[in-house]
């Protein structure tokens, strides 16, 4: 695969795109490998708003994002044809209109090859991704940082909002529950029964303090590996599955989480699945403080990236 020309540019300068990655919202009849799609919308929090500044704030820091990922050793636009095609575009007063743009432009880029990297948003988006990458990927594992499992039923009478979208992707049969692998989950909840949903859908669920026993962790990870097989494998990554300690910039911060080494240390037992895409999400820049969340957050990107290279190229 042709090698993407080197930029002279100091990294400071010119359009702000993700990793400096090229930059075009009309892809046509283009086949590409890996598309970043910002999705600034959070008309659907339900604490502190602000993500849909995230999109702008992940470019931003990915500015350092360099060719090569020491972790997952392997050179990342090297082997991927990657693109940055801009925002979808939402209507901020209009879920409906922006879950059905959403859809329609995941489907477009992944009908021209290419994985799709999403920076959100709230976590609501995570619903019309997952009905557009269920008709190309119906056999699909879900990996799933988080500190809230997102099985809530409805809130204020609305079924859905970024606490939903597991619920309401395993009830639209998008993905099964028994595919989907939850970690970081931690906090109070509403009452004993929250976790009534996830557990009868059989949703596996790595809590704090499993992640912590080396060998539930390891177990967790060996049985994800048997489930996903070489199957397509998504993974989303809501950044308050970190401690705010080290992630204060989001919505809803829960205090206990994992550190920004253990979260990436985790990625990288992921490393032989067959990533075909995800996406980071609650990215809410007005609270972070130095840009350590949306540093992170680039991180992180970059980092499924590098799995989306390790599973299409070996």
């Amino acid at each position: 695969m042709k090698k993407q020309p080197e930029t002279h540019q100091p990294p400071f300068s010119g359009i702000t795109t993700f990793s400096r990655l090229p930059h075009t919202t009309s892809v046509g009849d283009q086949e590409f490998d890996l598309a970043v799609l910002g999705i600034p919308f959070d008309g659907l929090v339900t604490n502190r708003p602000g993500a849909r500044f995230g999109p702008n704030a992940i470019r931003q820091s990915s500015i350092r994002c360099r060719n090569y990922s020491q972790q997952m050793e392997v050179g990342v636009y090297e082997r991927l044809r990657a693109i940055d095609v801009g925002d979808v575009t939402v209507n901020p007063f209009d879920y409906l209109e922006t879950f059905r743009e959403i859809e329609n432009r995941v489907t477009e880029l992944q009908q021209r090859g290419a994985a799709v990297v999403s920076l959100g948003g709230d976590h609501s988006i995570l619903l019309p991704i997952l009905r557009a990458t269920n008709r190309k990927y119906p056999k699909l594992t879900m990996i799933q940082f988080d500190a809230h499992t997102d099985t809530s039923d409805e809130g204020w009478g609305q079924r859905f909002h970024h606490g939903t979208p597991v619920r309401r992707a395993i009830e639209e049969g998008l993905v099964q529950g028994s595919r989907i692998f939850q970690i970081g989950i931690r906090g109070s909840s509403g009452s004993a029964r929250y976790n009534d949903f996830a557990n009868d859908a059989g949703i596996h669920i790595l809590n704090m303090e499993a992640f912590h026993d080396a060998k539930l962790r390891g177990e967790f990870v060996k049985t994800l590996h048997e489930v996903a097989g070489s199957d397509p494998c998504y993974l989303t990554f809501d950044v308050d599955g970190i401690d705010p300690a080290f992630a204060p910039g989001t919505g809803t911060p829960v205090v206990g989480g994992l550190t920004s080494f253990e979260a990436l240390s985790m990625m990288r037992s992921f490393r032989g699945l067959k990533f075909i895409g995800g996406d980071v999400v609650e990215v809410a820049p007005a609270y972070d403080c130095s840009d350590i969340t949306s540093l992170l957050a680039a991180t992180l990107v970059f980092e499924i990236a590098a799995l989306i290279a390790i599973g299409r190229t070996g």
